[in-house]
């Protein structure tokens, strides 16, 4: 659950003040979403642990530099893509993928077996294609249709002109929709 603007600037000051218990509220808030977008730029557990280890790791060194301009989410998800997008740009990446989440949804019954395989390769297709997108236009799509960011705090947390986002947006819509015209009706 995301705090509210009292809440954040509340949270804040506390955390200034080096009060423990105000950094494990603030993991315990924000670790989902923060691990959420890792995971979903770099594909793989442990590495997006890693970047949202690193993530808090920075916020708990440089919360005395954050100036409140922004809200608390928004520096989390400027961090966090920042390190995302410098883990995609070095070369000394790890992959790893895991079925185990797909294992789990196709043994968990509920619908048809038929059905549970075309939501399955339907949900397959879309991570493919989003995982194929340029980092950039991927980023803008995780924040935007993902975590549901508006297009004012993506362009607040990458420092982009409302304009790019919008433009990288479209034209990541537009690559999903060519890429996944065969599951359209």
């Amino acid at each position: 659950m995301e705090g509210r603007g009292g809440d954040e600037t509340h949270l804040v000051d506390r955390l200034r003040r080096g009060d423990p218990g105000a950094f494990e509220e603030l993991v315990i808030t924000y670790q989902h979403r923060v691990f959420g977008v890792a995971l979903r730029m770099v594909r793989s557990h442990p590495e997006a642990e890693e970047i949202a280890q690193e993530v808090f790791l920075r916020v708990h060194r440089a919360v005395a530099e954050f100036r409140g301009e922004a809200r608390l989410s928004t520096w989390l998800y400027a961090i966090t893509s920042r390190l995302c997008l410098s883990r995609l740009a070095s070369g000394e990446r790890r992959r790893v993928y895991e079925g185990e989440e797909t294992l789990t949804r196709l043994a968990s019954g509920g619908a048809t077996p038929v059905d549970e395989l075309e939501r399955s390769e339907l949900e397959a297709a879309l991570h493919r294609a989003i995982a194929e997108l340029p980092d950039e236009r991927r980023l803008v799509v995780v924040l935007r249709d993902l975590e549901g960011l508006s297009y004012e705090e993506i362009a607040e947390a990458l420092a982009l002109p409302l304009n790019t986002v919008r433009s990288r947006l479209h034209r990541a819509r537009m690559d999903l929709k060519e890429k996944l015209e065969r599951f359209l009706p």
